[in-house]
């Protein structure tokens, strides 16, 4: 018996045609081929049951009023969706009235919880930060009613009451005048000036803290070098791009030890995450005068390290990691990272990843994909809880096999049920299938309580250069994607520490002007500078220092 060719295509799944359907079904019908009209017919309905579901969940997205959220609970809400809600109808009269019903309960409760007083409750207006300088104005009481309307009599000052408004200077341009002093000799006519001081950019003509005002803007504030030329424009001095740029780079190539030195400190034991992202890079010499690059993002704890690449291959990978290949490794299911296994290292998957496919079905309507997210959020709250508790790797190991190693059991039951009858190239078989091929990946955080569930943190970091790259969208050759990974490893660092990146980069960068020793430059890291310069700490906020006793978030 031959092998049975692929089912015949009867009609466009997207815009079929009835009349060539029913004249191709009678054509096949007289030919006594049912088991190919059959198997045609299934796949017809399979391609158009695909096309709806993609379809369903466009439209839900373009729907969407709120952002977009993984939350189950708004999942769960978005399954009301006109589709899903149609269905529940048809299919289930006294599910969906009992839903209703649960529904206007909740409602209920939360309109009782919104009438109650708010009084007693409110901690009131927060106090604005002590270590902020205070600058007191009197606001005096006009001349014309300082006379008592009453008996005629001029007042006398009795006191003030204050408050306080949080205020800010604009930033405005100067020209600093630097006049070097010249010394004579009354006898011998022996001159001597004054040394030249250091400069960021020699025989410049921008000052350092301009020229690290712009690093900062364009790379946290996300602000490319022609918008801030133009600001300047509209103050009435004009500066060319390409001095600015320039001037930017060179800052970068100063600060570049500090990033060669973190990236050691985050390539040193411990718990390495990793993902990446492309980055459009400018290059007369390719083909439309763009390609694209790699951005790595390491993280060891609170040290972040960005590295550039020109392929996003395994040897990049490599140059990280040195000789050192037996490690543990949180990624993503990528293959490049495949030899990390090879070498006899783990690479721990991330559920974040592992149940993006469900939630995306779960937004168009799909009520199995709904199934398997109600399985997974266990091992989240699980998590949380063990991060509120402040619990050690030891302690959430424990956790995680008393808690989390029955949900894994049951969603393992629920995957091997699903993919039985479940086709693998539909969307909710490729979500499946992603599970089924990842899972001895996703496991292994019960076996580390070092491992996280999730890559989030990594992805967290990699924003930064997903926002700056639609604004300022290329780099100059590698050698602007090697300075973009420097800065960036420095700036992520700084977060993570809880030191504020803007304050730190003025100091470091005046500080190796003046020629700081090359052998001390490790006490200029994010973890040590707070020590000696307190002012650098951020003490309020979501970035809070460690080195206050205060964790930044994972």
């Amino acid at each position: 018996m031959g092998e049975m060719s692929e089912p015949a295509a009867i009609t466009s799944a997207q815009a079929p045609d009835v009349e060539d359907v029913r004249r191709w079904m009678e054509k096949m019908i007289k030919a006594m081929r049912l088991i190919d009209l059959v198997a045609a017919v299934i796949a017809l309905i399979t391609r158009m049951r695909d096309a709806n579901t993609e379809l369903t969940k466009r439209l839900a997205d373009l729907r969407r009023k709120r952002p977009r959220s993984e939350t189950l609970r708004r999942l769960e809400r978005q399954l009301a969706f006109a589709f899903a809600a149609l269905a529940v109808r048809a299919d289930e009269p006294d599910a969906a009235a009992s839903e209703h019903d649960v529904q206007n309960e909740e409602d209920a409760a939360a309109s009782k919880r919104e009438k109650k007083s708010r009084r007693g409750r409110h901690p009131g207006r927060a106090e604005l930060p002590a270590h902020l300088e205070r600058v007191p104005e009197t606001n005096r009481v006009p001349s014309e009613m300082r006379t008592c309307p009453a008996c005629g009599c001029e007042m006398t000052l009795v006191g003030h009451s204050m408050c306080e408004i949080l205020d800010v200077r604009p930033a405005a341009l100067y020209v600093r005048q630097r006049f070097d002093e010249r010394i004579a000799c009354p006898l011998d006519n022996t001159i001597v000036s004054a040394p030249t001081p250091h400069q960021l950019v020699e025989r410049g003509k921008l000052g350092a803290t301009l020229i690290v005002e712009s690093l900062a803007d364009k790379y946290l504030e996300q602000q490319p070098i022609e918008r801030q030329c133009l600001r300047w424009a509209r103050a009435g001095v004009d500066i060319a791009p390409q001095t600015l740029g320039r001037s930017v780079g060179a800052a970068i190539d100063l600060l570049a030890p500090i990033a060669k030195l973190i990236e050691q400190q985050t390539r040193a034991p411990g718990l390495l995450a990793t993902d990446a992202t492309g980055i459009p890079v400018l290059d007369r010499d390719a083909p439309e005068g763009i390609r694209n690059g790699t951005m790595w993002c390491w993280t060891n704890a609170h040290w972040v390290t960005f590295l550039y690449s020109p392929k996003g291959d395994a040897d990049s990978v490599r140059r990280f990691l040195g000789e050192d290949l037996s490690r543990t490794i949180q990624c993503d299911g990528t293959s490049t990272l495949t030899f990390i296994e090879r070498a006899g290292g783990k690479r721990p998957g991330c559920w974040s990843h592992a149940r993006r496919g469900f939630v995306e079905l779960a937004r168009a309507g799909d009520k199995i994909a709904l199934e398997a997210l109600k399985l997974i959020t266990p091992l989240f709250a699980i998590e949380r809880q063990s991060v509120i508790g402040g619990e050690t790797a030891a302690a959430r190991l424990a956790r995680r096999r008393e808690q989390s190693q029955p949900v894994i059991g049951k969603l393992n039951a629920w995957l091997e049920d699903r993919r039985a009858d479940t086709p693998p190239r539909t969307p909710l078989g490729r979500a499946l299938g992603y599970l089924h091929r990842q899972w001895p990946r996703l496991v292994l955080f019960l076996d580390d309580g070092n491992v996280e569930l999730t890559n989030n943190r990594v992805e967290r970091e990699l924003r930064k250069l997903v926002l700056g790259r639609k604004n300022w969208l290329f780099t100059w050759k590698d050698l602007g994607g090697q300075r973009t990974a420097q800065i960036l490893t420095i700036v992520g660092s700084c977060v993570s520490f809880g030191i504020n990146p803007r304050a730190y980069l003025h100091l470091v960068t005046k500080i190796i002007v003046a020629r700081w020793p090359a052998s001390k430059l490790r006490d200029l890291l994010p973890d040590r500078i707070g020590t000696a310069h307190e002012d650098l700490v951020l003490r309020s906020g979501p970035f809070r220092s460690p080195l206050l006793g205060i964790e930044s978030p994972p």
